[in-house]
């Protein structure tokens, strides 16, 4: 039987607006109070997973729940989806700027919901795509009462490669597993973030004047002790910034794997990597990549 669907609902509006009033949902307009959730999380190991930029609520409400079906966690977490308005009318690069102050506000609205609220639970871990990142690392700020989060997972962060040793420098210590994802086949955070280009060597990625994406270079050096050794995905693979979640249904899933195949040399002390299939001729689509996402945030999961 399928599990039933829990989302925390951070929006003033369908489409754009503000951060709003926190609401309790089952992502199809039926709410539950406080009490309700703070009960159904109780002694349970709680995932927390919000989308990136350029999402509607139905388009968040859509990928989240696609995503969440992918996962092969066995007993499966207690999901939580997480809206937040994190779209608006303007062009995508200006809009960007104000999601930014968006998302923070948004993750200071949930982490101290979730501070107050899930004490009681198992554990706490939580996950995000893109600029939802940056909410995510906002919320993990406000624990207190929850002394340690289980996992952060960041799939594509839109945020800059340095911001565990500086602006969330807090949420490292906050966090027993830290695992960063990231593409330099991710064209959309080359966009946003220019050190993210790399070119030739002329923009170095310690140049003080520029930053680099999280989502596209990985964490900077040296990376906090809670990030778990994370290689680039192989820019044979194409992974793009859309590529982690869809709000299309999935077929199939691909199947797990402990290690990413390495596309230089072993990255952040990772040993040889075993042999896995080529994505890619799985199918003659991309619909495979986010299966795995969800497959491989799965191998990660048992670590406690």
């Amino acid at each position: 039987m399928t599990s039933p669907n829990w989302f925390i609902d951070l929006r003033a509006q369908s489409h754009g607006g503000p951060v709003g009033t926190l609401k309790i949902t089952d992502g199809n307009g039926q709410l539950f109070d406080t009490a309700t959730l703070v009960e159904k999380v109780r002694g349970q190991d709680v995932l927390l997973m919000t989308h990136g930029f350029e999402n509607n609520r139905q388009q968040g409400t859509d990928a989240l729940n696609e995503w969440k079906s992918h996962l092969q966690i066995d007993p499966p977490p207690f999901f939580i989806g997480v809206l937040w308005p994190g779209d608006g009318f303007l062009p995508i690069f200006i809009d960007y700027i104000w999601e930014g102050s968006e998302a923070e506000k948004s993750g200071t609205v949930l982490g101290q919901f979730v501070d107050a609220n899930f004490g009681a639970a198992a554990s706490v871990s939580f996950g995000s795509h893109s600029l939802g990142v940056r909410v995510m690392m906002q919320a993990i700020s406000q624990l207190n009462n929850i002394q340690k989060a289980r996992h952060l997972i960041t799939l594509a962060a839109a945020i800059e490669d340095d911001t565990l040793n500086k602006e969330f420098q807090g949420v490292a210590g906050k966090v027993k597993h830290i695992s960063v994802i990231y593409s330099m086949q991710d064209h959309v955070l080359a966009l946003a973030y220019p050190a993210g280009n790399l070119v030739g060597g002329v923009i170095e990625r310690g140049n003080p004047n520029v930053k680099a994406a999280l989502g596209r270079s990985g964490p900077a050096s040296p990376a906090p002790a809670s990030v778990i050794g994370n290689p680039r995905l192989p820019d044979t693979w194409s992974y793009g910034h859309t590529d982690y979640t869809s709000t299309d249904h999935v077929d199939g899933d691909f199947p797990p794997t402990v290690n990413i195949p390495s596309p230089d040399t072993p990255a952040w002390g990772l040993t040889a990597p075993a042999p896995i299939p080529n994505p890619p001729a799985l199918t003659a689509t991309d619909k495979w990549k986010p299966c795995w996402s969800a497959d491989y945030i799965s191998t990660r999961w048992p670590l406690s």
